[in-house]
């Protein structure tokens, strides 16, 4: 065979092969994610039947460029089907995270996939960069406009990420923007008159260390501290709006903590893997009270009555496995478009609404024992008018409760219609 044939069939061959690739990983890629429907939101919620636009509008989702190059296809095509199917993958990354280790090869691009440093107390940062903030302030002062109008408050809730405003001087508005970002965003929100708490500052005022409240490879906080933060939004109800509510109900004492020791590989240790880091453990914490409520998850095909460990979906801890398990996802089935709970041993007629992400799963749940109706929306996933959900639903008070990464991040969160 000459040459310049042997050349035009090896290339060929080599196209071939990643178009098969390419195909292949679609097919399991498209099994995959049905698996993961059937499992976490076995029912399809048409939401916005459920809960339509008055103007006839649909829901605003924010969808990744659908034109792309082939060669960036190809790629990310590959990628995805390497870390998720490729028989010993996560030895091969750990191989070379470990190298980079030895040679001390720490250079990582801000705002990257795997923009992550180590601080050093061993916590992992992923590095964020300036974001432009004004777009989302801007729709929470409109949404305060909103519920003003139909007779209900509205909190805005920061809630932190472990990078410390005061403590990381190195990181903290040098490597990393978090914090920048975030208290632009706040004074926007105290120009347009909007009620935030920010609880960065309370960590801080109770004494708290920060890293040690976060898990060290994985961007969440422990649920021990999503227990703080539950009893501080009671404290918030009872104090700033009257409520007879009481937060010591949430004291550490009155609950116990099943703790998982070495189970927990987070979403950041994934990305460095063991070779770099070492894992998590993590608690499920139970009230030595009596306890019942009245939980629907309709997209979980939810209906279900009981004590509080009914919200545990036991699926995520056991079997433990670093790389495919998210042990955080017990809490409350995982991420919901809707959830509602009814404390049936509260008759204080007072109800909650929380629009809110990942974070706040391990705070809602433990906040519910405190109130007789709460309520919950992730934006991400519902698709439905927030509006007409609040005029059906008619809560005493909205929480918008974010983490400081999120402002400027995923217009979705801030798609208050």
């Amino acid at each position: 065979m000459k040459p310049e044939r042997f050349t035009a069939v090896f290339f060929l061959a080599v196209i071939m092969s990643m178009m098969g690739l390419v195909v292949y990983s679609r097919v399991e890629r498209t099994e995959y994610l049905r698996e993961k429907s059937i499992v976490e939101f076995p029912v399809l919620v048409d939401w916005e039947k459920l809960y339509p636009f008055n103007d006839g509008r649909t829901h605003t989702v924010t969808l990744p460029p659908q034109e792309q190059s082939t060669f960036a296809y190809v790629k990310q095509s590959l990628e995805e089907y390497t870390s998720k199917y490729l028989e010993g993958y996560h030895r091969i990354v750990e191989a070379e995270r470990m190298y980079e280790e030895l040679i001390g090869w720490n250079v990582v691009p801000i705002g990257g996939y795997n923009s992550i440093v180590k601080a050093d107390d061993g916590s992992l940062i992923a590095l964020v960069g300036s974001k432009d903030v004004s777009h989302d302030a801007g729709a929470v002062r409109d949404f305060k406009a909103f519920c003003r109008e139909n007779g209900t408050e509205l909190l805005y809730m920061n809630l932190p990420l472990n990078v410390c405003k005061s403590d990381d001087a190195g990181i903290n508005g040098v490597l990393d923007y978090t914090n920048v970002n975030a208290d632009r965003f706040l004074a926007m929100l105290r120009e347009y008159g909007v009620k935030y708490y920010d609880l960065r500052e309370t960590l801080h005022e109770d004494g708290m260390n920060h890293h040690a409240a976060f898990f060290r490879t994985d961007h969440h906080w422990k649920p021990e501290t999503g227990l703080w933060a539950a009893k501080h939004v009671l404290q918030i109800f009872r104090d700033d709006y009257g409520w007879d509510v009481d937060p010591e109900i949430l004291a550490p004492g009155n609950f116990t903590y099943k703790v998982y020791h070495d189970w927990f590989l987070g979403s950041r240790g994934k990305k460095v893997t063991l070779s770099r880091t070492t894992p998590d453990d993590i608690a499920l914490i139970y009230p030595k009270f009596d306890t019942l409520i009245h939980w629907e998850v309709p997209a979980a095909g939810l209906d279900v009555s009981g004590d509080l460990s009914v919200i545990y979906e036991m699926r995520h801890i056991d079997p433990k496995d670093y790389y495919r398990q998210n042990p955080y996802a017990a809490y409350k089935y995982a991420d919901q478009p809707l959830s509602r709970i009814h404390n049936l041993m509260n008759h204080g007629g007072k109800r909650a609404l929380f629009i809110h992400a990942s974070l706040s799963n391990c705070v809602i749940p433990f906040v519910a024992l405190g109130i007789e109706y709460t309520d919950e929306l992730d934006l991400r996933h519902f698709t439905g008018s927030v509006e007409t959900f609040i005029r059906d639903s008619r809560p005493d008070i909205v929480v918008v409760a974010y983490n400081s990464e999120v402002p400027g991040t995923d217009d979705r969160l801030y798609d208050f219609r």
